[in-house]
């Protein structure tokens, strides 16, 4: 029978660092005063030592949690796997437990989220909501501390944000189809009511009137999220009685829907059809040939909706604050000349 794990005290780590029991406090809590030198001779003891906080102990005594929600709209996008694991490793030296939870986008079942993580008196949320117009989410939010917005806009809500330039790649990419000489690009998205595929379509009907292409409304398709959906919205342009030359995947959950579209009528990348995938995943450099894309840091969009919440916790009345990462475009493989230029 396995012995009972030992429970590592503070008074032991202190022993170890060669620093008073306050200083580990301290130092284990990010709190100001604690000179650089000290506070990485505690943090390496206190992983040498294994030592874990007491949660319950510092609940009683501050009237914390020590825990944070994250709720996401689709916890199958890998994309949400690379956000919370970067969340979780800048959380978890602070002492602070991740809970992760899936709305699947349904802004009904995401509020019951929300008010369970709230009765549960989490010290702090971040949420990708599933629907930025949903009843009363900017007042479930008002609900928690501290409280951030993952490339979320919910004017009314008094909270933080970390947002993705999403026109910025997406121009640069239309920008590239253009001089590759294609006029008629089809732009494949997700739901207005989440904030990437609402600038995304903004982006695209403005890039394309300044470029002097097709911008007509039956080549942009705002869909649902799921391969279904992105299966129907490709079949649908592409039966256009004038069909596009490219095509941009605005969403990755949409990807096997397209390339299903595609293999069933026998086109191939890029010689009868360019693409651009927005958002860099394992499809995206594994495809042959390897797909041109629109790609964000995923791990620094989680490390910043983090930070701001350790922010807004330690300093609750500050002013919300807003931060602002970059999209950049890369062009691989996926995207040539059009069709009728190559053959004349």
């Amino acid at each position: 029978m396995a012995r009972p794990r030992k429970t590592v005290t503070l008074k032991e780590v202190a022993r170890e660092a060669g620093v008073s029991i306050s200083t580990v406090s301290r130092a284990l809590n990010d709190q100001p005063f604690v000179r650089d030198e000290v506070r990485d001779r505690v943090l390496t003891a206190s992983k040498a030592l294994s030592y874990r906080p007491d949660v319950a102990a510092r609940s009683m005594r501050t009237g914390t949690t020590g825990a944070v929600g994250l709720v996401v709209s689709d916890i199958s996008n890998p994309l949400f796997a690379a956000i919370a694991k970067a969340a979780d490793e800048t959380l978890s030296p602070r002492g602070y437990a991740l809970m992760i939870a899936n709305s699947s986008n349904d802004a009904s079942h995401e509020a019951e989220l929300m008010r369970a993580f709230q009765q549960r008196r989490l010290d702090g949320l971040i949420i990708a909501a599933a629907d930025e117009g949903a009843a009363g989410l900017a007042e479930r939010i008002a609900d928690f501390q501290a409280a951030v917005l993952l490339d979320r806009d919910v004017p009314e809500a008094q909270a933080d944000s970390v947002l993705s330039d999403h026109r910025t790649g997406l121009t640069d990419a239309l920008q590239h189809l253009v001089d590759l000489g294609h006029e008629r690009i089809a732009l494949i998205t997700g739901t207005a009511s989440q904030r990437g595929s609402r600038v995304r379509i903004q982006t695209y009907f403005d890039a394309c009137r300044r470029l002097k292409v097709a911008c007509e409304p039956a080549l942009c398709r705002s869909e649902q999220m799921t391969v279904d959906d992105g299966y129907q919205s490709v079949s649908e342009v592409l039966d256009l009685p004038e069909p596009p030359t490219a095509i941009i995947a605005g969403n990755n959950q949409l990807f096997a829907g397209l390339f299903a579209a595609i293999r069933d009528r026998g086109l191939r990348i890029p010689e009868d059809l360019s693409i651009v995938a927005c958002e860099e995943t394992e499809l995206t450099a594994l495809h042959r040939p390897p797909l041109d894309v629109v790609r964000r840091d995923l791990a620094e969009l989680g490390r910043a909706a983090a930070e701001l919440l350790l922010e807004r916790i330690d300093e609750p009345t500050r002013a919300p604050r807003q931060i602002l990462l970059p999209t950049v475009f890369e062009a691989r493989a996926s995207s040539d000349r059009p069709p009728a230029e190559l053959a004349a």
